[in-house]
């Protein structure tokens, strides 16, 4: 997933600089390089994108560049081993919205990131039960005919599968919900 983002700030471009390392390193962000006119932070490896339910932590890659009067950001977040969610996608949307709205103002939007996190966190949860329900609806038919076959593989290969497929209509059902409203 890659977003951009530009936009023209009123402070000084010291004070921009600061306002970027401040918001970025309060969520978790590292600062990997500071250059010149040029700060690239990251955070995540892909192991984690697998195991946690922020989406924050998914490995990603931010550069900022800072001009006279105007930032330039990028923002590279590596959605493998990801079944991207309508709720993380807006969770992502808003986080890089809120980065906006912190540079051009002075409010601090820490806690609102936090709580866009906890809800988005909730809301993966749904899904852990679609695995555990698409599972056993596969997972049961493949070990019977892993009984009949003597071909113990299949199990696991129709509960993988199951899970996997109902997880994923799940969340192009609530993507196609939202399209409709």
């Amino acid at each position: 997933m890659k977003r951009n983002l530009n936009f023209k700030f009123d402070c000084s471009k010291e004070v921009a600089f600061q306002k970027v390392k401040v918001y970025f390193q309060s969520q978790g962000f590292n600062l990997k390089s500071n250059y010149k006119d040029q700060l690239i932070f990251n955070r995540g490896s892909i192991l984690l994108n697998m195991i946690t339910f922020n989406p924050l932590q998914w490995k990603s890659t931010i550069t900022i560049e800072i001009a006279d009067s105007e930032i330039k950001s990028e923002f590279e977040i590596n959605t493998d081993f990801q079944a991207v969610t309508l709720k993380e996608e807006q969770l992502w949307e808003s986080f890089i919205n809120n980065f906006k709205e912190t540079i051009k103002g002075n409010f601090d939007y820490s806690s609102i990131n936090k709580k866009l996190i906890k809800e988005t966190k909730y809301n993966s949860l749904k899904y852990v039960k679609a695995a555990l329900i698409g599972g056993l609806a596969a997972g049961i038919p493949g070990g019977i005919i892993a009984y009949f076959t003597g071909a113990g593989s299949v199990v696991g290969i129709a509960a993988a599968g199951g899970a996997m497929s109902y997880v994923m209509h799940q969340i192009e059902q609530e993507k196609k919900k939202n399209i409709a409203i």
